[in-house]
């Protein structure tokens, strides 16, 4: 059985990453969770939890003391504590991102850990330069402090695999939707269903035409447990549905389910990349073909699931 230590075990991906586990591959896993809540926000009981450490990420100390307890073998980093929306302080993101981040890495150097999985972000690394479907070596143009540090993070994993033999696997991420997601900051799929049974309208910023890529999230714990078997590392990969959707289609798939639901249109901002288009062909070398959930199915199962998850608070 080997132990993983899931920092932000607690937010929407991690949650699912487990979840995942308790389901699919049970006994296989446990996991130590670091989070700022020491018990689940939703109430969601995760069988796989072996033992929880909350706190602030930039307490080197209580991160330290994780690696002192535990025996571990792998690292899932999923945490951040900001979204492109509410990066513009840089000097914030790197003091609680990247740097409690490099302090991760130095541990594991110092406790012997080799592997690591970093969850970061397709349309915040790639920018806006171009419309084209981006691959794994193109040229980065982060618009956001968010994607800029998410690119410096990568590079410091990647620099301490070439000087201490770390393993990293980064995974430039799409934009996942479906359950227990609770943000209304980030995750247009879920905030729009959000706000349609809470009769609240959405802001679509723009014209709301630009399209990007849309996964839905148990296909993406999916990939990442095919990748972990498979033993992939020093990688940088790019998981994307190739689903390409605009806002309004999304408005309009959600308004199909709530037909309440109201939308307005806001002048357009620059934190986020207009249109995101993955290249996913080195993802498919490594797995081979992939079936994937299609919209309609994922929207109807984020649909129950917000349904009932609302319905219990």
């Amino acid at each position: 059985m080997k132990h993983i230590l899931i920092l932000g075990g607690y937010g929407f991906l991690g949650t699912n990453i487990m979840h995942y586990v308790d389901e699919h591959l049970h006994g296989k896993y446990r996991f130590i969770v670091f989070d700022k809540f020491a018990k689940h926000m939703g109430g969601v009981e995760l069988a796989c939890v072996e033992k929880t450490y909350a706190g602030d990420f930039t307490d080197t100390a209580l991160i330290e003391s994780i690696f002192k307890e535990n025996q571990i073998d792998l690292v899932i980093h999923s945490l951040s504590t900001t979204v492109p929306v509410d990066s513009a302080n840089a000097r914030y993101d790197v003091e609680t991102n990247l740097l409690p981040t490099m302090d991760v890495l130095a541990l594991m150097v110092k406790y012997g850990v080799k592997d690591i999985v970093y969850i970061s972000s397709g349309g915040a690394v790639y920018g806006t330069r171009d419309n084209k479907a981006h691959e794994e070596s193109d040229a980065v143009y982060p618009i956001s402090s968010y994607g800029v540090v998410k690119v410096a993070t990568e590079k410091y994993m990647m620099q301490y695999g070439q000087l201490y033999g770390l393993r990293p696997l980064i995974v430039r991420l799409s934009n996942p939707y479906g359950a227990y997601h609770y943000s209304m900051k980030q995750g247009v799929i879920n905030i729009a269903m959000t706000k349609a049974l809470r009769n609240e309208t959405l802001q679509i910023w723009g014209d709301g035409n630009d399209k990007k890529d849309y996964i839905y999230v148990e296909d993406f714990v999916d990939i990442l447990f095919k990748l972990l078997d498979k033993g992939v590392s020093n990688q940088v990969i790019n998981i994307g549905s190739g689903t390409l959707l605009s806002v309004n289609e999304i408005a309009n798939a959600v308004r199909a389910l709530v037909p309440t639901f109201r939308t307005a249109h806001e002048p357009n901002q620059q934190f986020d990349a207009s249109h995101f288009e993955l290249n996913t062909s080195k993802l498919r070398s490594l797995i081979g073909d992939y079936k994937f959930t299609s919209f309609k199915e994922g929207l109807n199962k984020t649909y129950l699931w917000t349904i009932v998850y609302y319905n219990k608070k």
